[in-house]
């Protein structure tokens, strides 16, 4: 009722791909090999990560002070920092609720409570290492397994756990999701030096705005030396101005720095591929390997100075 009630019906009308709550049901469905499993049990759990996963969406625009998310405006935008944040403290009561129920399993709980926390641990880093044009592939990598592949693939380990399965096949599993959010974030990386506004749900140019040094961003400044003293000479914790920001995205796309992420999120494509090989073949690992294949489908062989397909969307 009253504003909270129209918060969650503003938030149920902008949902994303599903993409966590997919993983999980799928992996489940893999690991359980034909076994029926409790509907309650895997649709409470789906439902708690799609209810972290939104959450953490509301207080990185809170942090980031995006204007909109996922070709909608902010919620912030729309209700103020401080409804927006309380909203999303509520989703994860609920997402705890779910996951704490009597008879509910316990190393679940552990699985995603760790997940909160590495979401935490990471926006901090990430807080920490803006404006910092020297930022390397390692601390990189780093600021991604935090937010964003450590949650797929406890997602992923999550539909293990759910199903009961041998330590071998979550282990298989995680390995996979890892792979495949750090293949995510560097697609999304990507995106934003060469991808329209509605493929991500948020403007284009934005890590630079917001001063944070991605793949193709640190490929350019080791390649091309020229540019990292450029920023160098920036005020501290400042933007590059709007000429400049222009010039580094020409810079990116004619050095070839996005076919080098490109080529770095194909890498971590095939090696989630290659985790399934160690489960169970079936309709469902089909499907694992074909979430896994869209990330980079619709892209075309080189991205030197030329558009992205449309089709290419992220959640």
């Amino acid at each position: 009722p009253g504003p909270l009630g129209e918060i969650i019906e503003q938030l149920l009308g902008n949902r994303g791909k599903m993409l966590r709550p997919r993983l999980l049901l799928t992996c489940a469905a893999l690991a359980a090999c034909g076994r029926k499993l409790q509907s309650n049990l895997l649709f409470e759990a789906a439902a708690a990560v799609e209810l972290i996963h939104t959450a953490s969406l509301i207080h990185d625009d809170i942090i980031d002070e995006a204007a909109w998310r996922r070709s909608r405006e902010a919620l912030h935008r729309s209700w103020g920092p401080g409804r927006a944040t309380l909203a999303g403290d509520l989703l994860l009561a609920r997402a705890f609720a779910l996951l704490s129920r009597p008879g509910r399993n316990k190393n679940l709980l552990l699985l995603l409570e760790r997940t909160v926390a590495h979401l935490c641990r990471g926006e901090i880093y990430q807080m920490d290492q803006r404006y910092r044009w020297d930022l390397t592939e390692n601390q990189y990598y780093r600021i991604n397994y935090y937010k964003t592949a450590f949650f797929i693939a406890a997602c992923c380990e999550a539909g293990g756990l759910l199903a009961g399965a041998s330590a071998g096949c979550c282990r298989a599993l995680r390995h996979y999701g890892l792979n495949l959010g750090h293949a995510f974030q560097i697609v999304d990386d990507i995106l934003d030096y060469a991808g329209y506004p509605e493929q991500l749900g948020k403007p284009v140019g934005n890590d630079l705005e917001q001063g944070r040094t991605t793949l193709p961003l640190i490929h350019l400044f080791e390649t091309q030396k020229q540019y990292l003293k450029l920023v160098r000479m920036l005020p501290v914790n400042t933007a590059p101005p709007r000429e400049l920001q222009k010039t580094l995205r020409e810079a990116v796309r004619k050095n070839g720095s996005l076919d080098y992420a490109l080529a770095a999120a194909r890498r971590k494509q095939a090696e989630a591929v290659k985790a399934l090989q160690q489960l169970p073949a079936g309709e469902e690992r089909r499907m694992l390997a074909q979430i896994a294949a869209e990330l980079t489908r619709h892209f075309p062989g080189t991205l030197g100075g030329r558009p992205v397909d449309p089709e290419v969307k992220l959640s």
